[in-house]
Parts: C-alpha cells; sequence; structure tokens
C-alpha cells in the first residue's frame, strides 16, 4: 500500500511542518507559559482534532477540486492570507491595555480544546499542506486511496501531538533559565 520510503518522506515532511513557527505553535507555548502545561495539552488536543477535519476533506476528494480548479486552489490561498492579515490588524491594533495575561477570557479547558480546533482548521498552513502537498503521497491507481489519506493523516496527527508539547518544554525551560 504505502512503501517505506512514501511514509519516511511524509514523516520528514510532517515533522518540518510540526516544527515550524506558526499561529498553532505559538498558541500552545502561550498557554502553556500562562495557564500551565495541562492548558497546552488541551489546545495540542483540540489541533490534533481540528486534523481529521482536514484528513477527512482530503480523503473525500476536496483536494481533487482543488488541484483540477487553478480559481478555487487561489481563493483557498487569498482565504488564508486574509486571516492572517486579519489576525495582523488585530495585534496591530490592540492596546497595553486590551492585551491581558490572566483575565478577560475564559481559559477553560474546553474553550482551549474548541480554540484549538477553530485554529487548526482555520490554519492556512495546515489547509494547504493537507489539500495540495498530502495527496502527492498517494497512489491515485490503488483501489484504497481514501485509506492511505487516513494513514498519512493519523501518521501527522501523532506528529502533531508530540512535537508542539515537546517544543512548549523546551521553550518554556529556555524562558525559565534567561530569567534566572
Amino acid at each position: 500500500m504505502l512503501s517505506a520510503e512514501t511514509i519516511s518522506a511524509f514523516f520528514i515532511a510532517s515533522v518540518l511542518l510540526a516544527v515550524a513557527p506558526g499561529p498553532d505553535n505559538l498558541f500552545v507555548l502561550t498557554q502553556s507559559a500562562l495557564h500551565g502545561k495541562l492548558s497546552g495539552i488541551m489546545v495540542v488536543s483540540g489541533l490534533c482534532t481540528g486534523l481529521l477535519v482536514h484528513t477527512g476533506a482530503v480523503a473525500l476528494g476536496v483536494a481533487v477540486i482543488f488541484q483540477a480548479s487553478a480559481l478555487a486552489f487561489t481563493m483557498l490561498k487569498l482565504a488564508g492570507a486574509g486571516y492572517l492579515v486579519y489576525l495582523a490588524w488585530g495585534v496591530f491594533r490592540a492596546t497595553p491595555e486590551r492585551i491581558s495575561m490572566t483575565g478577560g477570557q475564559d481559559n477553560s479547558l474546553g474553550v482551549l480544546y474548541r480554540r484549538g480546533i477553530i485554529m487548526n482548521v482555520t490554519n492556512p498552513k495546515v489547509g494547504v499542506f493537507f489539500l495540495a502537498f498530502l495527496p502527492q503521497f498517494i497512489d491515485p491507481t490503488h483501489p484504497q486511496a481514501s485509506l492511505q489519506v487516513g494513514l498519512l493523516g493519523l501518521l501527522f496527527i501523532f506528529i502533531l501531538a508530540i512535537i508542539p508539547p515537546v517544543y512548549s518544554v523546551l521553550r518554556l525551560k529556555e524562558i525559565k533559565a534567561l530569567r534566572s
């Protein structure tokens, strides 16, 4: 079904994507630093759940639509870029009074889990990876191409379940060492 070479190449690409700086890693780090490791773990759990949406979309053939239609793929990229501009505008306009380190937000574990899902589903980096890059590892002539997508999606979820928490722990230790 999937060759060892294909799985290895996908694994390496997935690890590189997971360690690349982005809004997901930053949010996990921030929540872990502000509210403890359990908060970071809940965000990661939400991020992993969001990956099920991406995996399902590819398995159901949404990637084929984007590969066949340059307009649809361009609109996806523009939507992702627009979302990043929206986030940047919010940060740019924020005053020190509006940026609170502890109050003003509901940081219950359920809310953090849902934020993780929403962040992952709307993260253009992950969307483009799943819609444009993941299909490159699938053998379309194989009768169970959807199963291949599912297996690679689960591998990516496994990687995402490990890397951001490890990254957060290492960065938090580094931050604590700098404060000492």
